[in-house]
């Protein structure tokens, strides 16, 4: 009976963490793409946790020509029996081709689908700047560039015709729940778990905003932070455990022995960083990492 219980549970668990991690892609009822002979599923699809796998099935997967403007619901739903993902499918799909050779709308879907596939709490708003007028419909964009800025440039070319190519320019806007100061602190602080309360805000500097309260918990302020700001990394730092000239205890020796002798601390450091310790008794001076308050490791 126990053994039933648990494989229930295991199989509970096991679903739970793939339903965070499968795709989950919506069709419109109506999209525009750029004038393509065929359209692919890829084209179309407003996607999010959109893995390479997945992707390359959709892309597979073609849903119009020149002579098809339409698709049912039903024909939605078989061509998409082999996908392994979560689908909103529309009555009827109509597709629409734009007057330019790149879709404004297309690229501002694939886009979002590519943040989406890295940051499913995030709500992103894109506007595009401008899109190369030189190249042909068959075109494709390199989208393994650095997304988390505010302005990016993607590189874009023909995939019949390798010599065009271009870039298109867009601003983004990124907004994510993150953890904000519910009151102001000052410096040396150390930060806890109950100072943040979440918000969602926007990111403009992605890479250096603190988005977990985990990452920063134990660790001090740099500088004064006001209640309500963002954190960036640049903000905090490790907590200080040790300060120079603080005598601690210091640990030497293998596996069958170890000693403890005093020593006085030449530098500051914080958990897990290695220092100069003086040994009082033979002055000699040695590296230790540090385990806890007052207690070091020689290295």
């Amino acid at each position: 009976m126990m053994n039933r219980v648990l494989s229930v549970f295991i199989l509970m668990i096991s679903s739970l963490a793939w339903a965070t991690t499968e795709p989950e892609i919506t069709i419109p009822s109506t999209v525009e793409v750029s004038p393509r002979q065929q359209i692919s599923l890829n084209d179309v699809v407003e996607a999010r946790n959109l893995d390479e796998g997945t992707m390359k099935s959709l892309q597979e997967i073609v849903i119009e020509t020149d002579k098809q403007n339409g698709i049912s619901k039903t024909e939605l739903a078989r061509l998409l029996r082999s996908v392994k993902a979560r689908f909103i499918l529309p009555s009827e799909l109509k597709v629409i081709r734009s007057r330019g050779a790149i879709s404004r709308m297309e690229v501002e879907r694939k886009i979002k689908n590519k943040i989406y596939s890295d940051c499913n709490d995030c709500e992103v708003q894109i506007q595009i700047a401008s899109v190369p007028t030189h190249i042909q419909s068959d075109w494709a964009m390199d989208l393994n560039i650095d997304m988390s800025k505010n302005n990016v440039m993607i590189p874009v070319y023909s995939t019949s015709n390798t010599a065009q190519k271009g870039w298109i320019i867009a601003d983004i806007k990124r907004y994510q729940n993150v953890p904000v100061l519910r009151h102001s602190v000052k410096i040396g602080d150390v930060l806890t778990e109950d100072m943040f309360v979440t918000e969602k805000r926007q990111l403009m500097h992605t890479r250096d905003t603190v988005q977990s309260v985990e990452a920063v918990v134990g660790m001090q302020a740099n500088r004064f932070i006001s209640a309500g700001q963002l954190l960036r990394y640049s903000d905090v730092k490790k907590e200080q455990v040790l300060r120079r000239g603080q005598m601690v205890k210091a640990m030497f020796g293998g596996p069958d022995f170890e000693v403890m002798i005093s020593a006085e601390a030449q530098e500051a450091g914080a958990i897990g960083d290695v220092v100069k310790i003086k040994n009082m008794d033979s002055q000699k001076v040695f590296a230790a990492r540090i385990v806890e308050r007052g207690l070091v490791r020689i290295e």
